[in-house]
């Protein structure tokens, strides 16, 4: 990599929503999408991985307006690359649609 050039150490994804069937849905299970991720093989990497679902609050709270909610990928959803994961606190309704950050760690390689 050349020397002053940026290194993204998160691969992104977006939050579809939740895990849900024709009449009920399971708010403790988000449904994620990551980039460039189209197999369920794929997805297998991303196990166990470290999500960061980042917002903006109003208030200051420890010197920023920036928080974060912490969770794991569990599971592959379906054959598309989609995975399940689960957040510390569930997500709210407001991040359908938003943007995540899958960590690349803890490794397994």
């Amino acid at each position: 990599m050349p020397k002053g050039e940026s290194c993204r150490l998160y691969v992104r994804g977006i939050i579809l929503g939740y895990k849900r069937a024709r009449t009920n849905q399971t708010n403790h299970t988000s449904l994620i999408k990551l980039e460039n991720v189209n197999t369920s093989p794929d997805a297998s990497f991303y196990l166990g991985k470290k999500l960061c679902y980042v917002y903006k609050a109003k208030t200051k709270k420890k010197g920023t307006t920036y928080r974060t909610s912490w969770g794991k990928v569990t599971r592959a959803h379906g054959t598309s690359g989609v995975v399940r994961a689960k957040f510390k606190k569930n997500l709210p309704p407001s991040s359908m649609g938003g943007k995540i950050r899958c960590m690349l760690y803890p490794s397994s390689i």
